[in-house]
């Protein structure tokens, strides 16, 4: 597709993104580290306001929880700060760059800093700054989350309300260690406030472990909170819901390959929800959580820029488009488009195309991000926010739980079919699994599920699928001038999880071991 005809096709557009300073300016060296500077574990941070919806209210630095936490509405308030945080985690590429780079779906620009390349290539060391920061940021919100749970219960008020607070927040803790044990496993498992430095020691779980809390945080979760919010005061839309608990309950069992459980949860979502007509709505500037949103990192454009700058797309876009944020100046984005995705989209009628990728005739590599694209931005920021779980992942979810069958095919259909595409079946070329998983890989492009979809096949497959597209890669790199980077790379086993930043090692005296092979 040419920039021009790419431009034709009407894009819905998505967020923007603001990263730690370092990260602002392309060039712009890394900050010199700290030992304390990113201690892992911070003290509760609370968010306080006169305003009327919680995405309104922007966190103060510290509150002395023990005091603080004393009614319904200041637990009330200790949950915005969670919420809060949980953008933190989100509002910068640095997480991106991690889950979202490090798949087959996306390459980091080689001609980079060598910190933020490290993860595309599986070159990573421990003191990786990005895996730093993203790592400290998961604990803050976990830490926040966790003062919430253990102050709720001897709060004074509304006992239904601060019973709700308290699964809100087990909900956020479960989703931020979700992420955390497919990114490095094991971690410590933190689930009391951590209030000074000698409370940080604390040794590695198991990944059992953390997928047991997980489990038990979202069935806890689910038996308290409601299925909608009505939009009152205290009732804003956009926290968690039953239904989120038990989207994310599905995925979690189906990712720790329990199919069985996964299909139970699954199913008490079916019918709640509903796919929307055009797919390029979902991520549009303004459409928050709409009928196929279950749950979303919600950011206010009045203070909470969105999630990803403008440099997913060339300026030449930028400027076509009137878009006042402008877009890269660099000839090779990070991330960039791989052609390998270009190609899984096999069928020129695939609606999503136009608000998944563009390509631009002669630039290599050509592919960039159209999904995440404000038009009407003015900065860094944009007015969408991030959807983390939408309906047609409970239906392809539930589908890969069930197996092949005439109803995981009717599922997988209800979303080809969106896309303008003819239904398939147990005749259609390929196993279930391989079909199955282009059909998540083409929906889901770019919204951080490709990585965790990879990791729950076999480690052979895993290593055989990104090997390809890293060969693929070096090839490309290495006809470009200005390429810099390693002549070879490839992924082995140990490189499935990141290294433990060395940050928390260090902090730790050693209690908390790192992963073998870094």
């Amino acid at each position: 597709m040419t920039m021009k005809s790419w431009n034709n096709a009407k894009l819905l557009s998505g967020p923007a993104y603001e990263g730690p300073a370092s990260l602002q300016n392309d060039r712009q060296p890394f900050p010199t580290r700290g030992l304390k500077a990113l201690a892992f574990v911070l003290l509760a941070s609370m968010a306080g306001s006169s305003c009327d919806s919680f995405l309104d209210v922007e966190p103060v630095d510290r509150i002395d929880a023990p005091s603080f936490f004393s009614t319904d509405q200041e637990l009330l308030i200790g949950m915005t700060g969670v919420y809060a945080a949980q953008r933190s985690i989100y509002g910068n590429g640095t997480i991106y760059n991690i889950i979202e780079g490090r798949s087959d779906n996306a390459g980091l620009d080689h001609t980079d800093q060598a910190e933020r390349v490290a993860t595309d290539i599986f070159a990573e060391v421990p003191g990786n700054l990005l895996l730093d920061v993203t790592w400290a940021a998961m604990y803050n919100c976990i830490n926040l989350a966790n003062t919430v749970i253990v102050r709720g219960p001897e709060a004074e008020g509304n006992a239904a309300l601060i019973e709700r607070i308290v699964g809100e927040a087990k909900f956020v803790r479960a989703f931020t260690y979700y992420h955390m044990v497919n990114l490095w496993g094991g971690t410590p498992l933190r689930i009391t406030p951590t209030e000074d430095f000698e409370e940080t020691v604390l040794a590695r779980a198991s990944e059992a472990e953390v997928y047991d809390l997980i489990v038990q945080d979202l069935t806890e979760a689910a038996a308290v909170l409601p299925d909608t919010y009505d939009g009152s005061a205290d009732n804003e839309v956009g926290r968690a819901t039953r239904f989120a608990a038990m989207t994310l309950l599905g995925k979690v069992e189906l990712q720790r390959g329990n199919a069985g459980a996964a299909a139970s949860a699954l199913r008490l979502v079916l019918g709640q929800y509903s796919l929307l007509s055009d797919y390029g709505m979902i991520h549009s500037p303004g459409n928050d959580n709409l009928a196929e949103s279950i749950f979303e990192v919600n950011f206010n454009p009045a203070n909470q820029t969105g999630l990803f700058r403008q440099h997913f797309i060339p300026q030449s876009v930028a400027d076509e488009l009137g878009i006042v944020a402008g877009g890269s100046t660099r000839e090779i984005l990070f991330p960039f488009v791989t052609q390998d995705l270009i190609n899984a989209f096999d069928d020129p009628e695939d609606l999503r195309i136009p608000h998944t990728y563009g390509t631009i005739t002669g630039r290599e590599p050509g592919g960039f991000i159209t999904k995440f694209i404000d038009v009407s931005a003015e900065s860094d920021g944009a007015d969408v926010n991030l959807v983390l779980l939408r309906y047609a992942d409970v239906l392809l979810s539930l589908a890969e739980a069930l197996g092949e069958g005439a109803e995981a095919y009717s599922l997988i259909n209800q979303i080809r079919s969106r896309a303008g595409l003819p239904d398939i079946d147990t005749n259609t070329p390929g196993n279930f699994m391989e079909k199955l998983m282009k059909e998540r890989r083409l929906e889901f492009a770019f919204e951080m599920h490709r990585w965790f979809d990879l990791l729950r096949l076999t480690e052979t497959q895993t290593i055989a699928v990104m090997n390809a597209q890293l060969e693929a890669q070096q090839s490309t790199f290495q006809r470009i001038s200005t390429y810099n980077g390693p002549t070879s790379f490839s992924l082995t086993p140990e490189r499935l999880l990141y290294p433990i930043p060395q940050l928390e090692i260090d902090i730790s005296g050693g209690v908390v071991t790192q992963n073998p092979g870094h």
